[in-house]
């Protein structure tokens, strides 16, 4: 996998796609390579792969700490814990998708996702 690289101009400090930040720490919390063997592979710097975990770790947090609906429904037989979990992993999902969009969308120069206000033409 490239680096994929939004911008890196002269003097400042290069920034990178979310989606390869989130691969990056995934693969390494994996735990079949070590933090230095992963940044080796992608040509990133020790203090770059901690920044990748940092950022990752915050926005996982960010979604397990989302507040639970107090009704269980069908899933009634699954402790809260395992429903947190499901959750956060069905969170980080649609994240991960969505970022899966927008990039196909700026590279392909097209909309895919359908906008809310947009009405059918009247032929």
């Amino acid at each position: 996998m490239e680096k994929p690289r939004k911008g890196s101009k002269g003097g400042r400090l290069t920034i990178y796609d979310d989606s390869f930040k989130i691969s990056v720490a995934r693969e390494y919390l994996t735990g079949e390579y070590s933090m230095l063997q992963v940044a080796k592979k992608y040509g990133l710097n020790e203090s770059t792969m901690h920044h990748f975990m940092r950022w990752y770790k915050k926005r996982s947090l960010e979604v397990k700490e989302e507040p639970q609906s107090s009704s269980l429904n069908d899933d009634s037989s699954k402790n809260p814990i395992e429903l947190a979990k499901e959750l956060a992993y069905a969170k980080l999902k649609i994240t991960a998708l969505e970022l899966l969009i927008s990039n196909a969308e700026r590279e392909m120069g097209v909309d895919i996702v359908k906008k809310s206000g947009t009405k059918p033409s009247g032929k």
